[in-house]
């Protein structure tokens, strides 16, 4: 290869990493405009300002605001979907220990996703507000946070318990189960308060991890009337 194309790719890869780099650093900024003013309060200049670009770049890179908000959207829910298939493939696996102990692992490492994961706060407040907005962003992450792995909880409590999945009782439990796993992160603040603590600590989170799967247990395990 001639030493005129070695310079070439070389030039290409450093722009190609550079615009990466741009990208990454303009989602993290997005989740954390979008987390704390919402989509419709969330400027285009705020966010190119924030993210220390011009504003040309957010068409360039995103197409356009939208696209950056899903862009950012996507990025937590590749996350959760990453952090959740092994929960749910353990779940499925009725090769390794009985249904009722995979139940409770699941359930064991699902609360320590979701309430003693260090991921940012801002994250916690964009899936908030797009909660609220139940739009795109909020159906993306939802799908993978909360959707698959309920919809495996759902296949094996009833399976345990002899009952369809699609039986409406059960499935009543599992999304009070699951709600009440979700706002133990999305209230983290007033969850400190009524317990009155100041923060999670290890202990802590044991503890709390412990209550709650043996509340979920006797609510998912115990036949619906």
């Amino acid at each position: 290869m001639r030493q005129a194309d070695l310079r070439a790719e070389k030039k290409v890869d450093g722009h190609s990493i550079l615009s990466r780099d741009t990208q990454a650093k303009m989602i993290q900024v997005a989740i954390e405009v979008f987390g704390a003013h919402g989509y419709e309060g969330a400027s285009t200049r705020a966010l190119a300002e924030k993210a220390g670009v011009n504003l040309a770049s957010i068409p360039y890179h995103f197409g356009g605001k939208h696209g950056l908000y899903l862009a950012a959207a996507r990025t937590i829910a590749d996350y959760a979907r990453e952090r959740i298939t092994g929960v749910v493939a353990r779940l499925r696996d009725s090769h390794r220990a009985d249904q009722t102990t995979r139940i409770d692992e699941a359930l064991s490492s699902y609360i320590d996703l979701v309430i003693g994961a260090s991921e940012p706060e801002a994250w916690t407040s964009f899936f908030v507000r797009c909660e609220h907005e139940a739009d795109d962003a909020f159906r993306m992450i939802y799908e993978e946070a909360v959707v698959r792995f309920g919809r495996a909880l759902t296949e094996a409590v009833a399976e345990a318990i002899g009952r369809d999945a699609d039986d409406e009782a059960l499935r009543i439990r599992v999304a009070v189960v699951l709600a009440s796993i979700v706002n133990f992160r999305t209230l983290r603040n007033m969850t400190l308060g009524t317990l009155g603590w100041d923060q999670f600590n290890p202990d802590r989170l044991e503890r709390l991890n412990r209550t709650i799967r043996q509340f979920a247990l006797r609510e998912l395990l115990s036949k619906p009337g």
